[in-house]
């Protein structure tokens, strides 16, 4: 499962993360954010976008925080400014998917108040998924 989540990883680089001006574009009421340690600092610690899946419905993609970073209250941190800036782009529901694999993910979303809507085998890879067989869990929250 591994080298299926690095093959997506190489996938995503490519055909999404090489555009993010594009893909996450205020324009079509998405955003994305980098996070650092402090204003002045080059280091990126986290990111996350928020994609417009719907009218109503925003779907939180490519949060990721540095291994160094996690355990801190880095990501409730990130997830709140994720809903707000969802909120304020007139979204009243937010969405988000993960792997099996990413166990961490799983209680992270399941905590902070997401319910799981359903789980399915994705077996085509995507920019958006890994494939292969994996099982994903698909959440959403009322913003």
């Amino acid at each position: 499962m591994e080298s299926l989540f690095e093959q997506y990883i190489a996938t995503t680089i490519e055909g999404e993360l090489s555009r993010l001006l594009d893909v996450f574009s205020r324009a079509r009421r998405n955003a994305f954010w980098v996070v650092t340690p402090g204003e002045d600092s080059r280091q990126i610690v986290g990111s996350f976008g928020i994609e417009c899946h719907s009218r109503d419905t925003t779907e939180l993609r490519r949060m990721y925080i540095d291994a160094g970073w996690r355990g801190c209250g880095l990501a409730q941190r990130m997830l709140r400014t994720a809903e707000n800036m969802a909120h304020e782009l007139g979204f009243s529901r937010m969405i988000v998917s993960t792997a099996d694999v990413q166990h961490a993910a799983f209680r992270f979303y399941t905590k902070s108040g997401f319910q799981r809507v359903r789980s399915e085998i994705a077996e085509a890879m995507t920019v958006k998924q890994a494939g292969g067989g994996l099982l994903r869990h698909y959440f959403e929250k009322a913003l």
